[in-house]
């Protein structure tokens, strides 16, 4: 049996459950901001096989420690968490009684590093019982159900905890550079598809959660914003469960690839609701007539150009579309008036400008067709996690 307890309703709480439903758990709620109330359960939930707490962690941590007569403590390594979020993110750092709620923890407790915000959540065991404080986000919640609560209530049948990670934009044998710095206990398997990578690490039988938790803040490391996700889930899948959490919709305005992104949007459940529009629009005078370009402004700086994937971009998205992606390359098989084979270039157009990215990939005429409409995902996904 698994308990939670939650301060109020919310998009955290809603994910949380949702995950336990599709893995069948069996799982109690209880959901009140009565002090006294809330002690009761917690001392009613240690015993079971994990206690989970949504809200802000701070709090979370004061009524766990006074329900049981625990110490708090001071945790460097969430402050230090605090200070690199505010200065990558241009933030003042918070007043130190604020720092004070965001960094303490029960004695023997520890925190996660934070993905998202800098609120971080923490672990640790009580009478046997494993113990999650999460903050109350939805994008955090789901991390630390991936990356921890999932490897501990719903290990394999010996044991054995794993991780799965999905990156993008590096070749296998850059990852498998990368992956030889983990502890070499840690097995690992990797396999490279059109530079869409998929990690499994394994860890033996009874290995601690500290462990597991040194290992994913060492993976962070190694890959950082190269990791899209910390599930076995395509690009396609993260892009169109960003789309609907944002309420944001996409077009595709595809040439080289020939509707390859589109396809892979509508291969996924959900895709209705985020999928405004998609065009190939492969001959030039298609790019003219649906998208607006002057067929001057091709024959001056050619069909394969950042400036022609620009205007694709901003020409679609006049349409009525939140995010607008266009594609136009060069797949070959020979080099032609002076272009590489696999030159492509990428356009992004939202409400705040487009922008153009160069890229020139490598292969057959379909590995570069498919590594350019993966790239294309990609950079959608970059942009909605800005």
């Amino acid at each position: 049996m698994i308990k939670i307890l939650a301060s109020k309703s919310s998009q955290a709480l809603d994910h949380l459950r949702n995950r336990l439903d599709s893995e069948m758990a069996d799982y109690d709620l209880f959901i009140s901001k009565n002090r006294e109330s809330c002690a009761q359960f917690l001392n009613g939930a240690i015993g079971c096989s994990s206690l989970i707490m949504i809200g802000p962690v701070g709090d979370s941590g004061t009524l766990f420690a006074d329900a049981f007569g625990l110490a708090m403590f001071y945790d460097k390594f969430a402050e230090r968490n605090v200070k690199e979020y505010c200065k990558l993110s241009n933030m003042q750092l918070p007043p130190q009684h604020t720092m004070d709620k965001l960094c303490i923890a029960p004695e023997s407790f520890i925190h996660y590093a934070a993905s998202f915000g800098y609120q971080c959540a923490c672990y640790g065991e009580y009478k046997k019982t494993h113990v999650y404080m999460i903050p109350d986000d939805a994008k955090e919640c789901a991390i630390v159900f991936d990356n921890y609560i999932s490897k501990d209530l719903f290990r394999d049948k010996t044991g054995v905890t794993s991780l799965t990670y999905k990156i993008f934009g590096l070749n296998g044998a850059t990852v498998n550079e990368r992956l030889s710095k983990l502890n070499k206990f840690v097995s690992r398997k990797c396999e490279t598809n059109n530079l869409d990578t998929k990690i499994v690490l394994r860890f033996p039988p009874k290995t601690a959660n500290s462990v597991v938790a040194e290992t994913t803040d060492k993976m962070k490391e190694l890959f950082g914003d190269f990791i899209y996700a910390a599930a076995d889930q395509s690009l396609a899948k993260t892009v169109v469960d960003l789309l609907n959490g944002l309420g944001k919709t996409l077009s595709t305005a595809e040439s080289v690839t020939g509707g390859m992104i589109a396809s892979s949007i509508v291969d996924i459940a959900g895709a209705s609701s985020v999928l405004y529009e998609g065009a190939v629009t492969y001959s030039v005078s298609a790019k003219c007539a649906r998208l607006g370009i002057n067929p001057h402004f091709v024959d001056e700086y050619g069909v394969v150009s950042q400036q022609v994937a620009q205007e694709m971009a901003v020409g679609l998205r006049k349409n009525g579309t939140d995010i607008a992606v266009s594609v136009t390359g060069f797949a070959g098989p020979t080099a032609t008036d002076g272009l590489p084979v696999g030159l492509c270039y990428i356009g992004i157009a939202t409400d705040k400008g487009v922008s153009v990215y160069r890229n020139v990939f490598s292969g057959g005429r379909n590995a570069i067709r498919a590594q350019a409409a993966n790239m294309a995902l990609y950079l959608v996904y970059k942009t909605l996690t800005k």
